[in-house]
């Protein structure tokens, strides 16, 4: 068992308002990793990693997740696979 790490920065500066999903690739996930993502924001002090079982995301080329009120209370709705656990770093 693998753990693999894929980081994401919300970045609603340089992003364009139709571009709302954002990526995780997935192709080179076995069914035994872990799959760990952590997602930060540019300009504040949110910070979460989530973590997904390898069987739930081994069969796709990608999931997705998009950010929901990006300039209040930030939210993340996930698409694809749902986590298997969420932990809020400080």
């Amino acid at each position: 068992m693998t753990e693999i790490i894929r980081n994401r920065t919300i970045r609603p500066s340089s992003r364009q308002r139709q571009s709302i999903s954002y990526k995780i690739d997935t192709t080179k996930i076995g069914a035994e990793d872990i799959l760990i993502v952590n997602i930060t924001h540019e300009n504040n002090s949110f910070n979460r990693t989530y973590k997904f079982k390898g069987s739930d995301v081994a069969h796709r080329n990608s999931i997705h997740f998009i950010v929901i009120d990006p300039d209040t209370s930030i939210n993340i709705s996930w698409s694809g696979a749902q986590p298997i656990e969420s932990i809020i770093n400080t």
